[in-house]
């Protein structure tokens, strides 16, 4: 008797396919919630000092201090073209990391991680801003909403693009508090 492994293929035929499943943290950014890749996000703190940086774009915020290192801290409503910047008294952080840089993203509150699959992926929606869909690596459906997931590449490849220009142009952007007005 012989025994012929393919005579067992419909066994594989009948088993279902693999549902890619991600995890997102959840915050909140003008009252809008936004997902962070759960791989990117190392921690959560409040700011104690600010140190404003010369010449930044506005959406920089300035650098902190992070356990002995420093991390350059950013606006993340102004990021992402969302009002002004977060009124910084509450000083809420969400510590990320990409390429071995860390980052400190402003941001008003913090929620729970949450679980997505692919099949809850959907298009994103028509009033979301275009320049905002740019920095959205997907959009999925939640049971009260949907979570736009930031694709945090894109979202600091656009601040080392605002941080580059100033020098092509030689002229000057910031959130310093330097001034020409009353120079002589």
């Amino acid at each position: 008797m012989s025994f012929d492994v393919a005579d067992f293929s419909y066994s594989r035929s009948r088993a279902t396919p693999a549902v890619t499943q991600s995890r997102h943290f959840v915050i909140r950014v003008r009252g809008q919630i936004v997902g962070l890749p759960v791989e990117h996000v190392k921690t959560v703190f409040y700011l104690d000092n600010l140190t404003p940086v010369p010449l930044a774009p506005r959406e920089v915020a300035g650098l902190t201090n992070l356990r002995g290192r420093i991390v350059t801290a950013l606006y993340l409503d102004r990021c992402l073209w969302l009002d002004e910047a977060i009124d910084g008294s509450n000083g809420l952080a969400v510590g990320i990391e990409h390429d071995g840089e860390e980052y400190a993203l402003l941001v008003e509150a913090t929620e729970d991680v949450v679980a997505t699959s692919e099949t809850d992926l959907i298009a994103c929606p028509a009033h979301i801003d275009p320049r905002l869909a740019e920095m959205v690596a997907g959009c999925y459906r939640l049971d009260d909403g949907f979570l736009s997931v930031l694709d945090v590449e894109a979202l600091l490849r656009r601040v080392a693009k605002l941080s580059e220009a100033p020098r092509r142009r030689g002229g000057r952007q910031g959130n310093s508090n330097y001034s020409d007005t009353g120079a002589s």
